[in-house]
């Protein structure tokens, strides 16, 4: 409980559309900033250097929409994850022609630069603040996060972070798609 006797919100999802760069087409490797301490939609701001990232490095999954309930869910796992330039970022492996076709249109998406992530996360909230204009809602808010545990991430389809724009790599083995 909080001190003001409301829940504690025992996972949390903030999902952007992420900066990726596909790293290898054929082994279906994509790098991409997973969190930024932008304002999202719900006015929520994640200090990234509250990460605690111990758990996840020992089973740092891929998730498709945090569906947790079906092991076709797990698309792939995550190569690397660090703060990185106060951006939460790594390298996703998503399991290519394994049998799973989730996984497969995960990454064909990651490919037309339409990749979105959203980082699942319990948040320690007696670092969090409520930040001003907070408005009614299931778990208070806005927050500050300024300690949280990630879970996961999950490659989702819309973002929560509209200023986290996604780019592709314009050099290496996309040079010949024409970019924006």
């Amino acid at each position: 409980m909080r001190d003001d006797g409301g829940a504690v919100p025992v996972a949390r999802f903030k999902v952007q559309r992420a900066i990726t760069k596909v790293v290898d087409l054929k082994a279906g490797l994509v790098h991409a900033v997973v969190s930024t301490e932008d304002k999202d939609r719900q006015g929520d701001i994640i200090r990234q250097a509250g990460w605690n990232l111990d758990e996840f490095l020992k089973h740092p999954i891929l998730m498709s929409s945090h569906d947790y309930g079906s092991l076709r869910s797990q698309i792939g796992e995550w190569d690397e994850m660090a703060v990185k330039h106060k951006r939460l970022e790594g390298t996703a492996h998503y399991y290519l022609g394994e049998g799973n076709p989730e996984a497969d249109w995960a990454f064909n998406l990651a490919t037309k630069g339409m990749a979105a992530y959203s980082v699942g996360f319990r948040p320690d909230m007696s670092k969090a603040v409520e930040l001003d204009g907070a408005e009614d809602s299931f778990f208070g808010g806005p927050w500050e996060y300024k300690a949280q545990e990630l879970l996961e991430v999950s490659h989702v389809t819309v973002p929560a972070n509209p200023n986290a724009l996604q780019l592709m790599a314009k050099e290496g083995p996309l040079a010949s798609l024409k970019l924006p």
